[in-house]
């Protein structure tokens, strides 16, 4: 009997193992399905928003004229007998620049010169015989002085003598203020040519920058208001100035033309070189935040901001803008002020309400 008691148990226990077995995968299939994968915070960058003056830049083409800009050209036809500088020379104002043969000139001034000297003795002589003490023609009347020069030939001897200067004066080309010798192509003992200039003198201690700007951005400009200019060829390099001319009219294309006064300082610009002008001024009471905090989301402007650790997107609109930042407004419930956090690094792929991992950077 002990035995069949012994052969019953032992035939339950091993009834009940495959029961036992699935139970047991059931219970760990389970705690699988229970378990959960948690996402590690997102690396951001950011720095806090800012308001006040939001400083915007007009960027325009411009071309560089010398202030002070002169075409000079003989009137007579003879050859060049002296040249006293080359292109590229400085030369003061007042002094000669090239001269033609003019003998004739010379001795023609040198007549009319000695017979200008004798009228002046011979009318000198009536007038100190006109009146005791006289010395001179503001020594006596208008009417004798003049009854004196018509007897004396005085008036005559003085138009020859202007006259012989006037034709001495055209052969020769004097700077008529100091500048640069430019585009000087003759030489000595040639004809000068007919069809253009013998030479210019440009003035390039300072330049003019000629420039346009759209109608809609004149307001913004005004007399005495600072600008940059950057040569094409060496862009490098900056050169302050300020607006001299704004010109009241709008051409056919909607543009105004604007002229600035430049330095060389250091002597590298040249007329006529090609250069862009930045204009810098400052609009009053923006909220600014830098360009790369802007991103779009179905096709709308939205800045991130920081909020307990998390992302929190603020719909906004663009208003104003330069090389670096944008002013905006908040639209759509948004809750930007400014000293708040808005995220600048990471935000290319980043959703509402992601936890993050945040870094601060200065500005």
């Amino acid at each position: 009997m002990n035995k069949v008691i012994h052969y019953f148990l032992i035939f339950c226990i091993v009834c009940s193992l495959p029961a036992c077995k699935k139970k047991a995968e059931n219970k760990f299939g389970n705690k699988l399905g229970t378990i959960g994968a948690k996402a590690d915070p997102i690396k951001v960058e950011g720095r806090l928003i800012e308001y006040g003056d939001f400083p915007i830049e007009l960027v325009s083409n411009g071309k560089l004229e010398a202030s002070q800009k002169a075409s000079l050209k003989f009137r007579g036809n003879e050859k060049v007998r002296l040249i006293t500088c080359r292109n590229g020379a400085w030369i003061d104002g007042g002094k000669v620049i090239a001269e033609l043969e003019n003998q004739l000139e010379v001795l023609d001034l040198g007549q009319a010169k000695l017979r200008m000297e004798r009228v002046r003795l011979e009318r000198l002589a009536l007038i100190v015989g006109h009146k005791i003490g006289a010395k001179g023609p503001d020594d006596i009347p208008a009417d004798a002085l003049k009854r004196f020069n018509m007897q004396t030939g005085f008036e005559e001897a003085e138009m020859a003598y202007q006259q012989a200067l006037i034709r001495y004066e055209y052969t020769r080309l004097v700077a008529p203020f100091s500048g640069r010798i430019a585009s000087l192509d003759c030489k000595e003992q040639n004809s000068p040519a007919s069809d253009k200039p013998f030479c210019m003198v440009i003035n390039d201690k300072e330049f003019d920058v000629v420039f346009t700007v759209m109608e809609n951005e004149i307001a913004r400009l005004r007399v005495g208001q600072e600008v940059s200019i950057m040569p094409f060829a060496a862009d490098s390099v900056s050169y302050k100035g300020r607006i001299e001319e704004v010109n009241p009219l709008i051409d056919e294309h909607g543009n105004v033309t604007i002229k600035a006064r430049v330095p060389n300082a250091n002597g590298r610009l040249v007329e006529g070189m090609n250069v862009k002008v930045l204009i810098r001024d400052k609009v009053p009471g923006g909220l600014i935040v830098p360009k790369e905090a802007v991103v779009l989301r179905n096709n709308q402007q939205v800045v991130f901001s920081l909020l307990n650790g998390r992302s929190y997107w603020n719909y906004v609109e663009s208003d104003l803008e330069n090389s670096s930042s944008y002013t905006i407004r908040v639209v759509k419930a948004g809750i930007l002020k400014a000293g708040d956090t808005i995220i600048t690094k990471g935000n290319l792929n980043l959703a509402n309400d992601a936890e993050l991992e945040f870094k601060f950077i200065s500005k």
